[in-house]
């Protein structure tokens, strides 16, 4: 069986200069832990991944106050409004990730497996000889066969 045997076809996408907030939303509407990013012609440029919006306290200086009350139950409103803010106003492209992992569509299930496994992500972006995106392999995508014994 080949990648492209199991796959989702043309996924959607979002561009870098989106803002973070649309990408979210794109997100949560479609129930996706993340989505490829592309330029006009359907390149692929990175992926922006559910967890790359998310404050991470280990990376926060301890001078940083605002990004740890997050994870307190005194939050403040207003602090809401500013995240969004940002989230309106910041580009994609300040986000995601470039350095990823791509399959082919004739490359081998194992290999691809492999691929998500040893690079720690959820998703693959699946890209043909010119680098466009044509489809998008995950983790659920292997349990889904798994379990359907195909």
């Amino acid at each position: 069986m080949r990648v492209a045997e199991l796959m989702t076809p043309e996924p959607l996408a979002v561009g870098p200069e989106e803002p973070i907030a649309q990408a979210a939303r794109k997100m949560l509407e479609n129930r996706f832990g993340g989505l490829p990013v592309t330029d006009a012609k359907g390149k692929l440029l990175g992926v922006i991944e559910a967890d790359d919006l998310l404050p991470h306290p280990e990376l926060i200086p301890h001078s940083d106050v605002e990004a740890l009350k997050l994870f307190e139950d005194w939050i403040d409103p207003g602090d809401y409004a500013e995240i969004f803010h940002r989230y309106e106003k910041t580009p994609v492209k300040a986000a995601m990730r470039t350095r990823v992992p791509t399959l082919h569509p004739d490359e081998g299930l194992w290999h691809a497996l492999k691929t998500l496994i040893e690079n720690d992500f959820r998703r693959v972006p699946v890209v043909d000889e010119a680098n466009r995106v044509v489809g998008i392999l995950t983790r659920s995508d292997f349990l889904r066969l798994f379990l359907e014994g195909s």
